[in-house]
């Protein structure tokens, strides 16, 4: 049944009117009905909304107008449902509940995905944790939606009782830190079989906001660029682009001073037979490499080119054979007299053409400023040696100037520079080259290359995933919570990795921030009706969509149980 326009024409005017109608089937034929003339549709147009409101108590459906709804809220909804979808193909939750003690009245697994998934998509504190989920719809695993508690005490807003619950649950996964590591790691090896005949290790810094806590906390090399902040270490193992152990180091310590602890631990607790450990050359220590040459341990490192005879000896031997790589390079294999390690020569020309570019610049910014030097020098605006040396040494050191240029101060003041050529054959000797070093036999050159790329392929992935995952600067001021912390940043790695793996088999070449980013435009909105509350997803973008697909959610529905939430600490009688 439908509304029918008929115009007809009376005199020099023109009117529609409006008949409902209805089609009928007679005679081996569709024709239509008049079940009842409605009107003049202009004489009907100012009554319309009172006729249909006069009509809706004898209708069995409900009819809507504009007016009758309303959105109560949109929340963030895209981001959370990919973690907790992650969350579940990895099984943290059950591996968590299965070896975290409880605690009254408390899902420890719910608690810890909380934390997790808001260290992956909105980093910050765990006040930050309760705004976040004010404007993001973040649900159990039944669909009820988690909310914060609110209070006023000064300058904190969030519930305390809602504070020493997130602290509690830091602890809880701190206590179960190592069976949770090796239960993932069986679970990652029966999902994805996962390969640990490679294992890379990578190390980080991360600074504190205040003292941070005595006995951690300390001051050493920064890769933050906060040399006045103390700070700590962070060591990840990752095999096969997955992280399986994390370490928390005092921040004062040198890289390569972690590598054994790390190396015993991974041994005893993976029940690892034979492991190729890979690493930059600075990561290990000489002692470290002959304890693995002495023992059952293998090693693949990078060695350092300069400053070192031994590096330039490989590269002098490296007469050939010349073995052809994939992208155009190629590797030789290198034994030295008296030596039991195996070296391989990488001739890249890609690097070759990269540094080449670089030494040019370094050498052109190089001489312009020890000219402007000299020139400074001899119109006497700069004469006291000292300052004239200090000087020099920053403009080579700036521009690694030492590399190709040598200098000198006159007994007459004059101020001298030039061009070492010793110095630059050495360059050019090294550049388009890196030197990899082994104690694995079975290691053939070009599986030597392929696994250091993985090295350096894991490493810029990992700089990639700390940098979404924001874990600096860290505000816990007691060594249990601060290491309780990073392993919660250590969960989230392991969702990112998850999520990078899953796009990289569905074809999708985006970077993890920019799948997460094209999550956030879907939102869950509630509308309030007359017959109730109802919810509706927004729908993804093209890349959004992608991302779903990638991670195996192919329907938006809004979750269940519709309209219902809770606080995780609604009953919990031990915070």
């Amino acid at each position: 049944m439908f509304l029918r326009t008929i115009t007809r024409r009376q005199g020099a005017r023109t009117y529609r009117y409006l008949y409902l109608v209805e089609s009928v089937w007679e005679g081996g034929r569709a024709r239509q009905r008049v079940v009842a003339p409605v009107g003049r549709a202009d004489l009907l147009a100012p009554h319309l909304a009172k006729l249909l409101a006069a009509l809706r108590p004898y209708t069995r459906e409900r009819v809507l107008t504009p007016d009758d709804l309303q959105a109560a809220w949109g929340l963030t909804y895209g981001p959370v449902l990919v973690a907790r979808r992650l969350w579940e193909q990895l099984g943290l939750g059950a591996i968590i509940a299965r070896h975290c003690r409880p605690l009254a009245g408390l899902d420890v697994a719910e608690a810890a995905f909380v934390l997790v998934a808001h260290r992956l998509l909105h980093p910050g504190s765990e006040h930050a944790l309760a705004w976040w989920l004010e404007e993001s719809f973040v649900a159990d695993g039944t669909g009820r939606r988690l909310l914060p508690q609110w209070e006023r005490r000064g300058r904190v807003q969030v519930a305390h009782r809602q504070l020493r619950l997130w602290y509690h649950t830091l602890d809880r996964l701190l206590e179960a830190k190592a069976a949770i590591e090796q239960d993932l790691y069986l679970q990652l090896r029966d999902l994805f079989g996962l390969q640990v005949d490679l294992v890379f290790y990578d190390l980080t810094s991360t600074y504190f906001e205040g003292r941070g806590p005595a006995g951690l906390a300390r001051h050493g090399h920064s890769r933050d660029g906060h040399p006045r902040d103390r700070q700590v270490l962070v060591g990840v193992v990752m095999a096969s682009g997955w992280p399986i152990a994390s370490y928390v180091f005092e921040g004062h310590l040198a890289d390569r001073s972690t590598v054994e602890a790390v190396l015993a631990d991974v041994r005893a607790r993976f029940a690892l037979q034979r492991v190729v450990w890979v690493a930059d050359r600075g990561m290990v220590s000489e002692q470290t490499l002959t304890a693995m040459m002495q023992g059952e341990d293998r090693y693949l490192v990078g060695l350092q080119r300069r400053r070192n005879p031994t590096a330039q000896a490989i590269i002098q031997a490296a007469t050939g054979p010349w073995q052809a790589l994939p992208d155009g390079s190629q590797v030789a294999e290198v034994r030295l007299p008296n030596d039991l390690a195996r070296y391989c020569v990488v001739r890249s020309p890609e690097r070759l053409a990269y540094e080449q570019a670089m030494r040019r610049q370094s050498m052109r910014r190089c001489r312009d400023h020890l000219q402007k030097l000299q020139q400074a020098v001899a119109n006497g605006r700069l004469r006291a040696p000292e300052k004239i040396g200090a000087r020099a040494g920053a403009i080579l050191k700036e521009h690694h100037g030492a590399r190709y240029f040598a200098w000198r101060l006159d007994p007459d003041g004059r101020f001298r520079f030039w061009v070492d050529r010793a110095k630059l054959r050495a360059e050019l000797r090294v550049e388009g080259t890196y030197l990899l070093q082994t104690n694995d036999p079975s290691l053939e050159p070009l599986q030597a290359v392929a696994a250091y790329k993985d090295l350096q392929t894991v490493e810029r992935s990992f700089r990639a995933l700390k940098d979404v995952l924001a874990v600096r600067p860290i505000y816990h001021q007691t060594p249990q919570r601060v290491r309780a912390h990073l392993f919660v940043a250590h969960l989230a790695l392991v969702l990112g990795c998850a999520l990078q793996k899953a796009l990289q088999r569905a074809g999708l070449t985006m970077a993890l921030e920019t799948a997460l980013e094209a999550l956030r435009p879907i939102r869950l909105v509630k509308l309030e009706i007359p017959t109730g509350p109802v919810h509706l997803v927004t729908r993804p973008t093209t890349h959004g969509q992608a991302v779903l697909r990638a991670v195996g959610i192919h329907h938006l529905r809004p979750p269940g149980p519709s309209g219902k939430s809770k606080s995780l600490i609604q009953h919990h009688q031990g915070v």
